[in-house]
């Protein structure tokens, strides 16, 4: 049976790269892009099996960014699979910083001149959109977004035999997770379990622009890594690759009230949305 992965973000950068290494790792999978513009994806998917022609490519339209796309895609690939054995949450932005004139030239008479300067404090600024969801737009397409799509594929996710493979990439970031029905049963108000761990993942920020720490993790078992450690790709002086670990800087108890505070702004956006489709 083909193992099936999703990938957010795979029609271009680190997400299109990730997609060529694992059709080389194993040239028989079920690989699903999870795209924005559809027409891109149409492209990467005609290369990619190109390529790999022994692969089973398809698409599904998602803005991590708008919600209602969100559910919309969570109930295609609900029809479309019994099971995703691995989620790659790939998709993320960043806004381009912009110079603060008013700033700068209020420094220039100050005597913090040098500091500023030397460290560029207060030089720069990033404006961050509001989407149509009232949320902020980093925060909706790198963080809140995947929250709830893998929320909505849960039934595909939970396996007690074999639970799939969470691989949170986003802000750059590629670590793996153990994605457990005891997570979901507590989001849901059931009997907690491990809300903790899985929280961490979505405080991770590590930098990371490479991706074999990425392929790496899809041959790890979950078990055997640590849900406090980021896995980031590194490279030495002779130019092999290979994955360091990094203890994340943050504590369980911070991690579970972000959790939480996730959950309750679920229930707002879910209550928000239900609200405005019933009036429309």
């Amino acid at each position: 049976m083909r193992k099936a992965v999703l990938v957010t973000g795979a029609s271009s950068g680190v997400g299109l790269a990730l997609c060529k290494r694992l059709l080389e790792e194993d040239h028989e999978l079920h690989l699903c892009l999870a795209c924005r513009n559809r027409s891109k994806a149409e492209a990467v998917r005609e290369a990619l099996l190109a390529s790999r022609p022994l692969a089973e490519v398809s698409i599904v339209q998602v803005d991590v960014s708008d919600l209602q796309s969100v559910f919309r895609a969570s109930r295609e690939l609900k029809q479309r699979f019994q099971r995703l054995d691995y989620v790659y949450l790939n998709a993320g932005i960043m806004p381009n910083p912009q110079l603060n004139i008013k700033a700068l030239f209020s420094g220039l008479f100050s005597r913090k001149v040098i500091h500023m300067f030397s460290t560029a404090e207060g030089l720069l600024t990033q404006e961050d959109q509001i989407t149509a969801d009232g949320l902020q737009e980093v925060f909706e397409t790198n963080v809140f977004g995947h929250f709830i799509l893998i929320q909505e594929l849960a039934p595909l996710l939970c396996h007690s035999d074999s639970p799939s493979q969470l691989i949170w990439t986003s802000s750059r970031n590629a670590r793996k997770s153990n994605f457990c029905l005891e997570d979901i049963q507590h989001s849901r108000g059931q009997e907690p379990y491990s809300s903790s761990k899985y929280a961490v993942d979505l405080l991770s920020v590590a930098v990371n622009r490479n991706f074999n720490s990425r392929v790496w993790l899809f041959h790890q078992k979950p078990e055997s890594l640590n849900p406090l450690t980021k896995y980031l790709s590194a490279t030495t002086g002779f130019g092999s690759n290979y994955v360091m670990t990094q203890k994340m800087d943050l504590d369980e108890d911070t991690a579970e009230k972000f959790y939480q505070n996730l959950l309750e702004l679920e229930k707002h956006v879910r209550a928000t949305i239900q609200k405005r489709n019933h009036q429309s």
